[in-house]
């Protein structure tokens, strides 16, 4: 996929999210009880977030698939991503119901040397593992449901960025999910004022513009790769 073409995929996304919130911020503004206003707003804000969200996850997986259909090999690649190719293949380095063939039946019980197996058999295939080719499996990504700063530089690490990239934007995302968690738990009953409305819409553009851009100038300046 081209640089344009994947900038195009996000705006799109972008686009269908921001028109949804605006279509709900024209009804409410037109109610003219400013406490129905309120209440409608607090329900909303719920959607802001959810907007986030589901941005986010959007984004960084579309990143993947990309990285993905580059046919590249593990060699060429950051270690995470690499790490990430090879989930089966440490899952079975730690798998202790895999015994070695040679001590199986004499030694079943022997964990240190079934262990030690594992890790030989690993090392013998490590020139191959160089060659993998790399395809970051189904939902390494994961939104967990909870978008905030902890969570989001949680997927930075796992696409080898630099984990502060989206530093400008943590303090506001956080404040918004602290206030979605009290909605969530029936809190914050008196409404969302228009103001603080407000800055939540403005959180969600700020957020979803930074991911955008982050991800755009990964994108196109292949930050995947290994450096030289």
């Amino acid at each position: 996929m081209s640089l344009e073409h994947f900038q195009l995929q996000l705006e799109s996304e972008r686009e269908w999210r921001e028109e949804e919130l605006r279509f709900l911020d024209n009804n409410q503004r037109a109610m003219v009880d400013e406490s129905a206003r309120k209440k409608i707003r607090r329900s909303m804000l719920c959607l802001v977030y959810a907007h986030i969200e589901g941005f986010v996850q959007f984004a960084f997986s579309l990143y993947i698939d990309e990285i993905n259909k580059i046919e590249l090999t593990c060699s060429q690649v950051k270690p995470v991503i690499a790490a990430a190719t090879l989930h089966r293949e440490f899952i079975a380095l730690q798998n202790k119901d895999k015994k070695s063939t040679i001590f199986r039946k004499t030694l079943p019980d022997e964990a240190n040397l079934h262990r030690l197996s594992r890790q030989v058999e690993f090392v013998e295939n490590i020139s191959d593992f160089q060659n993998h080719s790399v395809f970051i499996p189904e939902g390494y990504v994961s939104t967990d449901n909870n978008i905030g700063q902890q969570v989001l530089e949680k997927i930075l690490y796992q696409v080898g960025l630099e984990y502060k990239d989206l530093k400008d934007i943590y303090s506001p995302l956080n404040r918004l999910l602290n206030v979605r968690n009290d909605i969530s738990h029936g809190k914050r009953r008196q409404g969302i004022d228009d103001k603080e409305y407000q800055e939540f819409i403005a959180c969600c553009k700020s957020v979803i513009g930074g991911v955008s851009r982050r991800l755009t100038t990964a994108y196109g300046r292949k930050d995947f790769l290994l450096a030289s």
